[in-house]
């Protein structure tokens, strides 16, 4: 049976997307994430390595801004190490590391990553905070990404939305058919909403909005990765 022979319903739907046992144990991605808001585009394509709960890798493939904006924002949309000045990450059970592959060195932040979180570094931010009771939700059929079978579940907030997230206009995400997993994501967030932004600006937002799609291009799971992809080379130098 095709993993979308039959559709289930939308709330079983969001239950299945918001579990972490039918996630897979590894997966290794080529992505892309679109950035627009205050007149700005910005495009980033990543390569993702990932071994929950834990072991990450991600490696900035290139990174271009087609527009200026008119003010930044920071965002917890994005994982920011291509604002870090390096262009590789990598998280073990050691902490987080951000390696520059041309100097062949690294800063190393110790910390003890914790062993039972669930879900993927990947996953859009508000997946796991109760969206079955906090946002409205419509399925919008099925689509392809990456080659495979999609659902398309939009998120509205509603007026029990948490504060933090309140400041979305809608997130739509394409979820694999076979292991809920988001394959890609849009997403359009009020800047002056919500706590999701950091916003430097002197003057009135007015409605402003900020908006990021995400989409994997490539995308492959549990085919087994090499433990090293989740260390930085032996002969890199650690730097302060």
């Amino acid at each position: 049976m095709s993993p979308n022979s039959q559709t289930p319903p939308v709330a079983e739907m969001v239950e299945r997307l918001v579990a972490t046992d039918n996630l897979p144990d590894e997966l290794h991605c080529i992505r892309t994430r679109t950035q627009e808001y205050a007149g700005g585009r910005e495009e980033t394509r990543f390569e993702i390595w990932e071994r929950p709960p834990v072991a990450f890798r991600q490696v900035v493939l290139s990174a271009e801004t087609v527009r200026e904006p008119d003010f930044e924002v920071e965002s917890a949309f994005t994982l920011g190490i291509e604002s870090m000045g390096a262009d590789v990450m990598i998280q073990n059970e050691t902490g987080l590391a951000e390696y520059d592959s041309e100097t062949n060195q690294y800063r190393k932040h110790e910390f003890e990553p914790p062993t039972d979180a669930g879900g993927h570094v990947t996953d859009p931010p508000f997946v796991g905070s109760a969206p079955e009771e906090n946002f409205d939700v419509a399925y919008d059929g099925t689509d392809t990404v990456a080659g495979r079978e999609t659902h398309v579940l939009t998120f509205r907030p509603t007026d029990d939305t948490e504060w933090v997230h309140r400041g979305f206009e809608y997130v739509t995400l394409w979820v694999d058919a076979e292991y809920w997993f988001p394959l890609a994501h849009e997403t359009t967030y009020d800047v002056q909403e919500g706590g999701l932004l950091q916003v430097d600006a002197d003057e009135s937002l007015g409605d402003e909005t900020y908006c990021q799609t995400t989409t994997f291009e490539e995308i492959t799971f549990d085919a087994g990765i090499e433990d090293a992809k989740f260390r930085v080379p032996d002969d890199a130098e650690r730097v302060d």
